[in-house]
């Protein structure tokens, strides 16, 4: 059998960036994980994130888009390169990444129109008076004044950068951020000196750069990172790829930036820039290709790169020079070195769901992953040690928590062994991996499977456990999950505490679901619980041969929301569920049904029709009192909560 390096010759090559020498091709792009509220620099809470990757192999690790200037200072950012305060942090991570044998790169950032006056900076700016698709709000159009002022502030955060220790500064230039706004003619619309000609709108982005290469000397490499196309959907003359490269070859040809970093969309196309898992992967391989025939300088690429044999096809085939992987690095901190030690089986599985990653930052809250919930956690979560006294455990569930909970006891030498009451692990995990366009879900499922058949953990499906008869083990890890109820009514109506009246005895989503209800003909979904539970539901009934028509009462403004809003897949979705033929009945409350018939709050019927089925949300299965449990049965959340749960106890067993 042929090693991971011999398949893979061009992935773990080293490369020369500019003045800096990778130790391989794989980047890990500069990405939001976790929050320092104003502080400047690094938090010890991103350092410790930054440095789990460098360890992991990573030839180049990514601090996120930092704000440079007093005019983009943003709440959601974990590194800021304002002031030079910001140094002494810097500096460290610098140090502690470099100890690791990686390089360390930042993004010098400025939001422009994508900054509420309410996140920092007093309001938004902009070259022309466009407010942002997501803030919504008017920004302020930059005096030439204030455009020399935010250009010298490029270079004192170069500067800084330097004095830190940095390796790489990276320019962003990508989406409608500021430097992305004053390059599109189709939102530049200035007619002084920063507008107009492709000249005129890359003033602002050369002079910045100018300032960092002037501010940074000759041993940091300099680059920028930008969008491929904007792909603003109402646009029929958008920012495209010949834009973008035209672009590019402006700033190649006059020495300005040493390589240029991939990605596509803006803030009008987020499920471009962070693509979900419907997208193609490679997401944008292609197009790589065409700025690499055009330009003189190495090509790195974004975009849903999961396996070592996607990233070193791109290499190989001379579409690009450099991988960069975000997300599937959060999810596998020890991606490459899991390769170099021939154990690509183990490889944690990144599913583009967004929930952790994205999920939690535009919720305000510090990034993670849904399948590795230590990430970003690196300094509460508390790294793996061999247990000091080998016990048997019994762990009772196997979804996402019992399978955790399983793994990590068994990494620390424990004798385990996993009852499941159903024929398969994966919970309700599963259910939501076998929906339509939600597939790429079930690999985290398989390599749980692996990783307990590896770890010699013994698992016993088809067995179902009582809390009256628990198994015999010197510890035993509930995590039984929950099952349908009414909970998410209560939410808006909690005066009905038996449920909306006449629907008694209905079918609920996950039942349809599991395959263990079943309906036909004109079916009619009541969703109080909103998010992927109830998009999943009415994909799966659309699909299903014997359901002729679906139509959906939501107590949300959005099909889905306002879960979907969070990841940026709420246009993705309107649009599967347009093309599905589903009809969603937004902001409607079912007060009662009587022979198929929906009767409205506020007036108003809907129906007859044929089945109902209710998407209301679960309620926590019974579990010993004071045991040991974790996840749903806990109380239902998400599948994050469930593997941090596990992850939290096994570690204290």
């Amino acid at each position: 059998m042929t090693s991971a390096k011999d398949r893979y010759p061009h992935l773990f090559s080293p490369f020369d960036l500019g003045p800096t020498r990778l130790r391989n091709r794989t980047v890990i792009p500069g990405h939001s994980m976790s929050l320092s509220r104003f502080e400047p620099g690094i938090s010890d809470r991103y350092r410790a994130y930054l440095v789990a990757r460098a360890e992991g192999g990573a030839g180049l690790v990514g601090i996120e888009s930092a704000p440079m200037h007093e005019s983009t200072k943003n709440a959601s950012s974990s590194a800021t390169v304002i002031t030079d305060a910001a140094t002494p942090s810097l500096a460290k991570t610098a140090e502690e990444v470099h100890a690791a044998g990686a390089a360390i790169s930042i993004i010098l950032w400025h939001g422009g129109h994508n900054i509420p006056h309410r996140g920092g900076a007093p309001f938004a700016v902009a070259p022309s008076p466009i407010p942002s698709f997501r803030v919504r709000e008017t920004p302020k159009v930059l005096t030439k004044k204030e455009i020399h002022e935010i250009v010298r502030g490029y270079g004192a955060a170069a500067r800084r950068c330097r004095e830190a220790g940095v390796d790489v500064i990276e320019v962003q230039t990508a989406t409608d951020y500021l430097l992305g706004h004053f390059m599109s003619h189709r939102i530049n619309w200035r007619d002084d000196e920063y507008g107009g000609s492709l000249e005129n709108r890359m003033r602002i982005v050369a002079d910045a750069l100018e300032a960092v290469r002037e501010a940074a000397g000759d041993k940091i490499t300099v680059g920028v990172r930008t969008s491929v196309a904007h792909e603003i959907p109402s646009d029929p003359q958008d920012f495209g790829i010949d834009d973008s490269v035209a672009c590019m070859q402006y700033l190649a040809e006059r020495g300005l930036v040493d390589y240029v970093s991939l990605l596509t969309g803006s803030h009008w196309a987020m499920g471009a820039t962070i693509p979900p898992m419907t997208r193609p992967r490679p997401q944008i391989a292609d197009e790589a290709a065409v700025f690499k025939k055009h330009l003189s300088v190495p090509i790195t690429v974004a975009g849903r790169i999961r396996t070592a044999s996607e990233a070193e096809a791109i290499l190989a085939d001379g579409q690009a020079d450099l991988i960069a992987m975000a997300r599937t690095w959060i999810a596998e901190p020890d991606w490459m070195r899991k390769l170099v030690e021939d154990r690509e089986d183990e490889i944690r599985p990144c599913m583009s769901c967004s929930q952790g990653c994205l999920g939690f930052v535009t919720r305000g809250q510090p990034g993670t992953c849904i399948i590795n919930p230590v990430a970003g956690r690196e300094t509460e979560i508390a790294a793996l040690e061999p247990a000091a006294k080998p016990k048997h455990i019994a762990v009772v569930g196997g979804g996402p928590a019992g399978m955790e909970a399983a793994r990590v006891a068994a990494l620390r030498g424990h004798r385990v062994e996993l009852y499941e009451s159903l024929p398969q692990l994966g919970g309700q995990m599963r259910l939501a991996a076998e929906a339509p366009h939600r597939g790429e879900m079930l690999p985290a499922i398989q390599w749980w499977e692996n990783e307990l058949q590896r770890l010699q953990v013994r698992v016993h499906l088809g067995a179902a456990v009582t809390a009256d008869k628990p198994p015999a083990a010197d510890e035993v890890v509930w995590a039984v999950g929950s099952e349908p109820g009414p909970t998410q009514i209560w939410r808006i109506r909690p005066h009905l505490r038996t449920g909306i009246p006449g629907t008694d005895g209905l079918a609920h989503g996950r039942e349809i679901m599991a395959g263990t209800a079943a309906v036909s003909g004109k079916v009619l979904v009541i969703d109080e619980e909103g998010g992927w539970p109830a998009v999943s539901l009415c994909e799966t009934l659309a699909a299903t041969p014997d359901v002729t028509s679906v139509d959906v009462t939501t107590s949300e403004v959005a099909l889905g929301a306002p879960e979907l809003d969070y990841n940026f897949e709420s246009l993705d979705v309107s649009a599967r569920i347009r093309g599905a033929g589903i009809t969603v009945h937004a902001s409607t409350l079912v007060d009662g049904l009587t022979d198929g018939v929906a009767t409205l709050r506020g007036g108003g019927t809907l129906g007859p029709f044929d089945a109902v089925v209710m998407a209301t949300g679960t309620t926590a299965r019974a579990v010993p009192e004071d045991a040991h449990a974790i996840g749903d049965c806990v109380a239902p959340r998400s599948i994050w909560a469930a593997t941090r749960d596990a992850a939290v106890l096994a570690r204290r067993l």
